[in-house]
């Protein structure tokens, strides 16, 4: 299996510019490429097992986190946002029960190229309409900050 079919590169167009929330992406996506390269270096299944276990357990608490920060945010999305985080954690709870029940190394990697898939069609799909709605909130900011500068007094937005 080539490095690239599994690896995820954490680049600037998976930031969300939310540096708190970047950086649990980026050690979710260090979760993901540890998993795979378990997978693909034939680990032992108690291994894979436990990088999965562990990457649930942390994607269990982003997803909360994030949605704490949505509710702060008054993100207007954040009731489908937090529905899309409870489909998410389905589909990883139901590879990690086909995984348990597989005993086949190439089952194991369909299994980590789905979580994989999983992850990264989220973070372009689902978080990057908050990265939007945060930028379009900064800038309207900005705006109100630049016309209230020159009338003399800052608004709080």
């Amino acid at each position: 299996m080539k490095e690239s079919e599994w690896k995820i590169n954490w680049s600037d167009t998976l930031s969300v510019d939310v540096p708190e929330i970047d950086d649990d992406h980026q050690q979710f996506v260090a979760r993901v490429n540890e998993l795979n390269q378990a997978i693909v270096d034939c680990r032992d299944k108690p291994t894979v097992e436990r990088l999965l276990d562990l990457m649930l357990m942390e994607a269990t608490h982003h997803f909360w986190h994030e949605q704490q920060l949505l509710a702060k945010w008054k993100y207007p999305q954040r009731a489908a946002h937090a529905a899309k985080h409870a489909q998410l954690t389905v589909q990883f709870e139901r590879v990690m029960k086909e995984f348990e029940q597989a005993d086949v190394s190439f089952t194991w990697a369909l299994k980590g190229l789905h979580i994989k898939q999983l992850l990264v069609d989220h973070l372009l799909q689902e978080d990057m309409k908050y990265r939007d709605f945060l930028r379009k909130k900064e800038n309207a900011g900005q705006g109100l900050r630049k016309r209230d500068a020159r009338k003399g007094s800052r608004p709080s937005v």
